[in-house]
């Protein structure tokens, strides 16, 4: 028999809240329908897929199945229903994830593999039981009424009605809601926010190097790598890459050790992340001689060469003075750029690889042997790069460093609102913080 350590499943509660079990605050539930492919009357059904980390339902991918008349007419989700995902997680995702209906979808239903909850309005706020829910398995509390079979996990749905929630008197809850949804608004505002500032970045990265900065107005045609054309203005170089650099070469291939002896070496996951430190990077012994020849400086850009990801192929980061100031060096998948800095800048060089013009010219020239796709040294110094003078190079680069920090500052604004959210949750579900009448209001 299920047994709870504190007043409720989610912890201790004051004096004048009450433990409830889930099932004497619901109005009604019923399980989903997965239909076939041949019945008469088509139907939206919402799955598994469609839930999400945040309580929000995904409905840019709902599946249509089909039911006879008579089942469809039968079909209804209502504004305040709960959708709770009965079988399903994954190895580092418990089961038991909340949907949450705000409006109502009449002719919807969900599958079998989705339970919809209807919370009785007299006796509890949907929004406010949602998020008790919602806690439960973002905690991973909610594994102790899971069972595993066949790598999916279950709800143990007759345990799962009996945990014994908070109650405190509906006022109350409704304002604990209403202050968890103005925690969900500003996280949703912000998100919004990152995600503008990064459609401009991604627009001034097609721009600027396909049609230069608005104060050059004089451009003249010139193909791109085969079929890939832009216009650029007539004063840029329009040389192959390796007339710009001054050298290019692999990293070692001496293999990687996790008790730290040698030298730091930066490898394709640090390549690939947003920004290039010396966190949780591997080590390698390496003989003196080779360790001074692949020691990092800052300025250099360093491109993964080799990967059974085609996506990879290309990218690349600009070493920082964190990793420039230390003894650093690279790994064999990786290829090493630096620049003439009379000529190009390693930064300028870096945002050209990463944007569209350049990522189609690393696709263009990738090949495939062995499952792996791979570029060597050869083919990247034949890259066409729109080079502007050092000038308007420092100008572009200054742009796009000015949007990326902007986003940095957005995606922690985002991360810092969902730890208030995260806080939130653990303090006014269980009365921790209590919450004045009228304080959320406006």
């Amino acid at each position: 028999m299920l047994t709870h350590r504190h007043d409720t499943i989610i912890g201790d509660i004051p004096e004048d809240w009450q433990p409830k079990p889930l099932r004497s605050l619901l109005e009604k539930q019923f399980s989903g329908d997965w239909g076939s492919d041949e019945a008469e009357q088509a139907v939206s059904v919402l799955r598994s897929t469609n839930f999400t980390s945040s309580g929000a339902l995904d409905f840019s991918d709902v599946a249509t199945r089909y039911f006879s008349q008579e089942k469809a007419e039968t079909f209804g989700l209502q504004k305040g229903d709960l959708l709770v995902e009965r079988s399903g997680g994954g190895p580092d995702q418990p089961v038991g994830r909340i949907g949450f209906i705000t409006e109502d979808i009449p002719d919807g239903t969900v599958s079998n593999f989705v339970q919809v909850l209807r919370p009785d309005p007299v006796k509890v706020d949907p929004d406010f039981l949602g998020w008790v829910l919602y806690e439960l398995q973002r905690t991973g509390i909610i594994e102790r009424v899971q069972q595993q079979s066949t790598q999916m996990r279950n709800l143990n749905w007759r345990d799962y009605q009996r945990l014994l929630l908070p109650w405190p008197e509906p006022d109350e809850q409704r304002r604990i809601a209403a202050a968890l949804k103005l925690a969900d608004d500003a996280i949703a505002k912000a998100k919004a926010e990152l995600e503008a500032t990064r459609e401009l970045k991604r627009s001034l990265m097609t721009q600027v190097f396909e049609s230069g900065l608005a104060l050059s107005v004089s451009k003249k045609p010139y193909k791109i790598h085969r079929c890939y054309t832009a216009s650029i203005p007539a004063h840029w170089d329009t040389e192959p890459l390796g007339k710009s650099l001054v050298l290019i070469e692999y990293g070692t291939n001496a293999p990687s050790n996790d008790y730290q002896s040698g030298y730091p070496v930066i490898a394709i996951p640090q390549v690939v992340a947003p920004h290039l430190s010396l966190t949780d990077v591997p080590f390698a012994e390496v003989s003196e001689t080779e360790a001074a020849a692949l020691r990092l400086i800052t300025d250099d850009v360093l491109l993964i060469r080799t990967n059974g990801n085609p996506e990879y192929i290309g990218k690349s980061t600009i070493v920082s003075e964190e990793v420039g100031t230390r003894h650093t060096i690279f790994a064999s998948y990786l290829i090493r750029l630096r620049t003439d800095k009379e000529n190009l800048l390693g930064a300028y060089l870096n945002y050209f690889l990463a944007s569209p013009l350049g990522r189609r010219q690393a696709g263009a020239v990738a090949n495939t042997s062995a499952g792996n796709n791979n570029i060597g040294a050869r083919a990247i110094k034949q890259f066409k790069l729109p080079r502007p003078p050092v000038p308007e190079q420092e100008q572009i680069v200054d742009l796009l460093n000015g949007v990326e920090t902007e986003i940095n500052a957005l995606v922690g604004k985002v991360e810092a609102l969902q730890q208030v959210k995260k806080s939130l949750l653990q303090n006014l579900l269980t009365g921790k913080i209590r919450i004045p009448e009228g304080a959320t209001h406006g």
